[in-house]
């Protein structure tokens, strides 16, 4: 059982001026039991964070805890057999010349455990993976999925406190993507913490507590899957959660409590973080799904559609240009899947439940 702890941790690649800043004093708490992604596009520091609480890098200052224990800070370096941590790796790691069952024994019998333990847990975890049926199959015999789970299965055998996921699905098609979520989410414990790496936003909101998005080297936001998509808390999260839009707005000032902003002279409620001065710029962040046909007789936007991807149940998919007395604004809505949008058919627009993106 245990926990994660990071209190301004800095790392930095090569020396002087050639040196690269990936970790920028990143603070972050994963509890026992939580289960935290890291979002962010490439070179944004998440798999350097990851690789640092697993011990394959040393941090240049501040202080990583693994549970009680001190495991990294300036001067001191606990190796990764030591931190009482599993990792799943995207390109799975295995053995290749040893079974399915001896892969996931491998840590069992590094440990020195009795052999009748060894069968126990080993057999216990591949059942849990549903891969008991292919214990003596070879790496080489196993679908990419199927690997993956071995992987998983590895990583939870010694019992670890921590697991560390490092974009493990990367590999995958959409089919096998799906169910190797499904066996992540099955075996999460209230013993362990998990930390999940990865560029795929479907992953990270379908799996995780909390999720920091990272830039350089620096924790964007961290917050649960539903505020970060709806309540963004920087016009870059805003960016790159979510197929979020962002409209430019003058704030109307405040009402009985409620904010108000004006689009391109719609008049609208919004919702905001803190009381709000009339006549203040104000960039609103709108998810696909908040952009609402209305007919041409109630006020709105008017906009053009684009392109319109029909993506079965759940509706259409249409890039659109809003055309705004400043200018053209490309937005992305989702319609339903009974409406039929055509390229360059104009609609008209209104917003629901906008969110001002904080100063």
């Amino acid at each position: 059982m245990a926990s994660i702890s990071l209190k301004h941790v800095i790392k930095r690649y090569g020396r002087g001026d050639a040196s690269h800043l990936a970790l920028d004093g990143v603070s972050l708490e994963v509890a026992q039991g939580e289960f935290v992604a890291l979002l962010g596009p490439s070179g944004s520091g998440k798999t350097s964070l990851l690789r640092s609480v697993a011990g394959l890098e040393r941090i240049d200052a501040g202080r990583i805890m693994i549970g009680e224990n001190r495991v990294a800070d300036h001067s001191h370096h606990v190796d990764p057999e030591h931190r009482n941590v599993g990792v799943v790796f995207q390109n799975h790691a295995l053995w290749p010349h040893l079974s399915v069952f001896e892969n996931v024994a491998f840590p069992l019998r590094e440990a020195r455990l009795a052999s009748a333990e060894i069968r126990h847990r080993t057999t216990e975890e591949l059942a849990r993976v549903e891969l008991d049926a292919l214990a003596a199959r070879k790496p080489g015999e196993l679908s990419g999925g199927q690997k993956q789970r071995v992987s998983l299965a590895r990583a939870l055998v010694a019992r670890p406190g921590v697991i560390l996921f490092d974009e493990p699905l990367a590999s995958l098609d959409v089919e096998l993507r799906r169910e190797m979520m499904r066996h992540i989410s099955q075996v999460r414990s209230a013993d362990i913490a998990m930390m999940y790496v990865t560029h795929n936003q479907e992953e990270a909101l379908g799996l995780a507590d909390r999720i920091a998005v990272l830039h350089a080297g620096r924790i964007e936001q961290l917050a649960s899957p539903e505020v970060l998509c709806r309540e963004p808390a920087t016009r870059r999260v805003a960016e790159f959660m979510g197929r979020g839009n962002l409209l430019p707005a003058i704030s109307d000032g405040m009402r009985d409590g409620v904010c108000l902003a004006s689009v391109a002279g719609l008049r609208l409620p919004v919702r905001c973080q803190d009381p709000m001065a009339a006549g203040a710029a104000l960039t609103l962040a709108v998810t696909p799904c908040d952009l609402v046909p209305v007919s041409d007789a109630e006020p709105g936007l008017r906009a053009r559609v684009v392109q319109a991807f029909f993506q079965g149940h759940s509706g259409w998919s249409v890039d659109a240009e809003l055309e705004l007395p400043t200018g053209v604004i490309p937005v992305q809505l989702t319609l339903d899947a009974r409406l039929h949008p055509r390229r360059g058919e104009h609609l008209n627009l209104t917003v629901r439940n906008a969110w001002v993106i904080p100063a």
